[in-house]
C-alpha cells in the first residue's frame, strides 16, 4: 500500500496472527548527489548549488566511490607530504575517518577500483593492486603486477 511516498507494512501480533495496530512507514531517500568541482568534494542541493563540501587535505580531489555510510577519496599525489597517502575516508558529513596504511611512499594511488566485500581495492601507478580493509583503512594486501612477478 502506498501513502505519502512511503510503504506501510503491517507488524503482526504474535498472538493470533492479527495486526498489532502498529505500522512501520519505509522510506527511500535518495543519496545526496556529489561532484568535484574545482578539487573540492561538493555535495549539490536539488537547484545545483553547493550544499556542503569536503576541501582537499593538500592537493586536488580527483576521484570519489561511495562506500557504506562513508566516501572513499583519492588525491592528486603531487604536492603531498613525504609519507602521507592520497587515498582516504570521509564519513557522511565528510570527516576524516581515517588515512589508508600504504604499501610504498613512491608508488600513490592511481585509481579506486571498488569494494569487494569489507575490502577497499584500489591500483597504484606502476598497476599493484592494493586491498585495504574499508572500515579502518589498514593494509590487507599488496598483489604485484604480472611484469614485476615474471
Amino acid at each position: 500500500m502506498q501513502n505519502g511516498g512511503g510503504s506501510r507494512q503491517n507488524f503482526l501480533s504474535p498472538h493470533h496472527g492479527s495486526t498489532a495496530g502498529l505500522f512501520a512507514r519505509l522510506v527511500n531517500t535518495p543519496a545526496p548527489s556529489l561532484a568535484v568541482i574545482d578539487g573540492t568534494l561538493c555535495q549539490l542541493a536539488r537547484d545545483g548549488t553547493r550544499r556542503a563540501g569536503h576541501t582537499p587535505l593538500a592537493t586536488a580531489i580527483v576521484e570519489f566511490q561511495r562506500g557504506p555510510m562513508c566516501y572513499f577519496v583519492r588525491e592528486h599525489p603531487h604536492g603531498l607530504l613525504p609519507g602521507i597517502p592520497n587515498l582516504y575516508c570521509l564519513d557522511g558529513d565528510f570527516r576524516l575517518q581515517w588515512l589508508a596504511e600504504w604499501p610504498a611512499t613512491d608508488d600513490p594511488c592511481a585509481s579506486i577500483v571498488g569494494l569487494d566485500n569489507d575490502t577497499l581495492v584500489v591500483t597504484t601507478t606502476r598497476g599493484t593492486v592494493v586491498r585495504i580493509d574499508a572500515a579502518s583503512g589498514r593494509l590487507i594486501a599488496v598483489e604485484p603486477t604480472l611484469a614485476a612477478v615474471g
